[in-house]
């Protein structure tokens, strides 16, 4: 049997390890349009700030893939799949065939059409190559513009700083992290990296890049021109779909797959961020760390025919930290109810939907329960008020014997 695994992030490396759990004779081959053994992208702020080594990124050890008897080809990307032929076609002109397919090839980089995008300073925030070509290009930069306020664009803004560049975020909207915090808590997140040294501009959009004979100069804000040596671009990214022509698999924003991590083709599956499962009427793409690790174990039992489901609604989790100050937000931020808690630790808020549970969480401080919520939103237990204390109906029953996760 030929597996052939497309990608080389969290969820290729969890199928592969999977399928070797249950067959260690079968032929697997993995594709990456990167050069680099798998990696964490995870801590690319740290290795830019310096606060890690290059060497920490790794997810293995040096001799992983021939420990796990796997062919691999780095750098040379798949430009076409022709699924009715079970064929590959690579950058190189390469073919390759194989008997059972899994798709994770993550996503790119949103690049914003703008005049004089086009050139040097100006780079995404993905890949350790990326990273690498900042370093090379800010020994001589003293200031630099981060587009986006999401948590890369923060971690990007935050590393920066760290190395002594003035930094400048520019977002859009009218807060930080705009899909992960409420405006309150949103606010306290952007008072803590403009006391930083950070600046912050939302509700603002970059118009243009200005440049000097060739080089980046600044950038055009509305009526403003904002003076820099380099533009870090954290807009988003898009599900790597560019490989995927015609209507032989069904896509919407990503490939479509079922619970078992299954395409509309015979034999493909598809994980990680590029997989829009539909789960329990739910349909999305959920580009976390859990839900790459998990997706690429399902999809290896089931490509070695153990059946395996992936069972819980998709529920959104995002983490970060910036200058110290750790931030989790945690399913749906509304509800029907709102509680607050504020002390030493930092700032909660539970959102509570019409039946009582917990629709979503956002921790500043102190994260250390996120587990919890997050179990106790995947098994919608229902909130109880406080009298339940008496009965020990507190959270179906006592299932938190100390009280209110509040």
């Amino acid at each position: 049997m030929n597996i052939t695994i497309i990608g080389n992030g969290p969820a290729a490396i969890s199928a592969l390890e999977t399928i070797r759990g249950i067959d260690k004779s079968c032929e697997i081959t993995i594709v990456s349009k990167e050069k680099e053994a798998a990696y964490s992208p995870c801590f690319l702020a740290n290795y830019l700030s310096g606060e890690i080594g290059k060497d920490k990124l790794y997810l293995r050890g040096k001799r992983f893939y021939d420990e796990q008897m796997v062919k691999t080809i780095f750098g040379n990307p798949v430009t076409e799949i022709i699924f009715k032929d079970r064929r590959l076609k690579l950058k190189s002109g390469r073919e390759l065939c194989y008997d059972f397919l899994l798709i994770a090839a993550g996503s790119n980089p949103i690049i914003p059409e703008l005049p004089n995008i086009e050139g040097s300073g100006v780079f995404s925030f993905k890949t350790i190559s990326d990273i690498d070509n900042i370093m090379s290009s800010i020994k001589n930069v003293n200031a630099a513009v981060v587009m986006g306020s999401g948590f890369i664009g923060l971690e990007a803004a935050c590393a920066l700083e760290k190395k002594g560049i003035n930094v400048t975020v520019i977002e859009k909207e009218d807060k930080v992290l705009p899909r992960m915090l409420d405006n309150e808590m949103a606010e306290i997140v952007r008072s803590h990296m403009e006391k930083n040294g950070v600046r912050i501009m939302t509700g603002a959009g970059i118009k243009s890049i200005e440049r000097k004979r060739g080089q980046i100069s600044g950038v055009k804000v509305d009526k403003e021109s904002i003076s820099c040596g380099l533009l870090v671009i954290a807009t988003g990214v898009r599900p790597n779909l560019e490989m995927m022509r015609g209507d032989s698999i069904r896509t919407n924003y990503g490939v479509i797959v079922d619970d078992r991590m299954r395409t509309s083709c015979a034999g493909v599956y598809a994980v990680g961020d590029l997989a829009e499962m539909e789960i329990q009427g739910i349909r999305k793409i959920n580009p976390i760390w859990f839900n790459a690790v998990k997706g690429g174990e399902i999809a290896g039992f089931n490509i070695m025919g153990i059946k395996r489901r992936y069972a819980v609604p998709l529920i959104d989790m995002n983490t970060v930290t910036l200058f110290g100050m750790p931030i989790l937000s945690i399913g749906i931020q509304r509800g029907v109810r709102m509680l607050k808690r504020i002390d030493g630790k930092g700032i909660k808020k539970i959102y509570l939907d019409e039946n009582g549970r917990i629709n979503g969480v956002q921790l500043i401080g102190d994260v250390a329960r996120g587990g919890l919520y997050l179990s106790i939103i995947s098994r919608h237990i229902s909130y109880i008020d406080k009298s339940a204390r008496k009965t020990g109906m507190l959270f179906g029953g006592g299932i938190f014997n100390k009280g209110y996760p509040l």
